[in-house]
């Protein structure tokens, strides 16, 4: 919840945000669809809605933004 918060109010004050190179956003995913932890989630089987079960970010949106305060809640985009 934090860090929907941190989002909104850099969008809020105009400020942007930074979003991952291409291979940074492929190896997210790469690791994400890997389910190593066990908490991917994608009940219909559509990309758009792929969810990280642990926090509930849909993965096409979290893993796009390269900002300090986002990151996997396990640890594995290391």
């Amino acid at each position: 919840m934090e860090d929907l918060k941190k989002l909104f109010w850099k969008l809020v004050i105009g400020e942007g945000l930074n979003l991952a190179p291409k291979k940074v956003y492929e190896k997210r995913m790469k690791i994400c669809r890997s389910n190593k932890c066990g908490s991917y989630k994608d009940p219909l089987k559509m990309k758009v809605l792929e969810k990280c079960g642990e926090c509930g970010c849909f993965l096409k949106v979290k893993t796009k933004i390269d900002e300090s305060f986002i990151d996997c809640p396990k640890n594995l985009w290391q």
